[in-house]
């Protein structure tokens, strides 16, 4: 029932999008982009996720992270997720500058619901090479949902990361920040995977 309520909730303070036969959207989803260090699991994809990107982008399609693309649970500050993976910030920077990118926020980056934490880590950075203040993702509004509304039919398509009623994700996501950070981070490391995971339920799936 509170999931009903959740994704209403979401619904109703969606970014509505208006699309045609013709539009062209890519979704990505869970990419979880860590510091480079031998927990972050984003590292070892870096290269195909980048290609990804270059065709895309080289295509004409608006792309969409439909949540945690940025594993703020596990690796706290952006800073270090932003120089790790420099090439994809790029990227998407390229999206962006071109009104082509929507982020929405997840459990694992809902930090992104703040807006003065998107200014401060998202909107510029401080360039060491140029000794300069640049910018990176100016301007960026993350939601927590997308409508995308078709022109002619009125037909709705809603895009949520999926966390919504989900307790342990959403009432009590700081709880799980908690093990992931101090328990979970450093069982990956050696193996071990987080049960919990939706990637091993298939029901949350």
């Amino acid at each position: 029932m509170f999931t009903d309520q959740r994704l209403t909730q979401a619904y109703n303070n969606a970014k509505v999008l208006l699309f045609d036969d013709h539009s062209k959207f890519i979704f990505f989803s869970d990419s979880h982009r860590g510091d480079d260090s031998v927990s972050d699991e984003f590292a070892r994809n870096q290269n195909l996720f980048l290609h990804a990107l270059d065709w895309y982008y080289n295509n004409g399609y608006t792309f969409v992270e439909a949540g945690d693309g940025d594993e703020l649970w596990e690796y706290p500050k952006f800073k270090h997720i932003r120089i790790a993976h420099s090439d994809i910030f790029t990227n998407l920077k390229k999206f962006h500058d071109e009104k082509r990118l929507i982020i929405l926020y997840g459990n694992h980056n809902i930090y992104l619901k703040r807006k003065q934490y998107v200014c401060k880590n998202y909107y510029h950075y401080y360039d060491e090479y140029k000794q300069e203040v640049v910018d990176l993702l100016a301007g960026l509004c993350p939601r927590e949902a997308l409508v995308l509304k078709h022109k002619k039919t009125g037909q709705e398509i809603l895009v949520v990361h999926g966390h919504q009623g989900d307790a342990i994700n959403d009432q009590f996501w700081f709880l799980s920040e908690l093990l992931l950070r101090y328990f979970w981070k450093y069982m990956h490391v050696v193996g071990f995977h987080n049960p919990s995971s939706p990637a091993r339920n298939l029901y949350k799936r």
